[in-house]
């Protein structure tokens, strides 16, 4: 599970043409994975507490997720290079309009301590690192604008 939070972005130095971080103060969905803490005599309805995950462990799931989505937006942008190949050299143009989805503009961001070290884990070596988050782009225009076919819990597509 991940905490959401909208926010706003400004790159320093490094600043890209398009896409996030592109424009000052760009708004932002700001997420971090949370674990739940139940209390010590066990699970009851609904109650927990949102806890952190240690450093490492985060840093590890939202490293996992942002290469995830950037192979997923290589293998897309790959795909829809064939499909323009394949338009292009045919003799007729396709019957059917051709969806164009895209994933998500995002982005990992990590929070520093500046000129402290800490310790994550008993033994590990110290580091400035508070925080990794997941920066997504926010998409504008409310629910009528962004179609989810799939979410977390089931990979069957939502087409109703």
């Amino acid at each position: 599970f991940k905490t959401a939070h909208p926010g706003w972005l400004t790159l320093v130095s490094h600043i890209p043409t398009t896409g996030l971080g592109s424009t000052p103060h760009q708004k932002v969905i700001v997420k971090r994975p949370f674990i739940k803490i139940f209390p010590p005599n066990g699970p009851s309805a609904g109650t927990y507490k949102v806890g952190c995950y240690a450093v490492a462990d985060e840093l590890s799931k939202q490293f996992k997720e942002a290469n995830v989505l950037y192979w997923a937006n290589s293998l897309l942008d790959l795909t829809y290079a064939f499909i323009n190949h394949c338009v292009v050299a045919s003799s007729t143009p396709p019957h059917f309009d051709i969806p164009r989805l895209r994933f998500i503009h995002a982005g990992l961001t990590l929070s520093f301590l500046p000129g402290q070290m800490i310790v994550a884990k008993l033994g590990a070596k110290p580091c400035s690192i508070r925080a990794a988050f997941h920066l997504e782009e926010l998409i504008p225009g409310g629910l009528d604008a962004f179609v989810k076919f799939i979410h977390n819990t089931d990979c069957d597509p939502l087409l109703d």
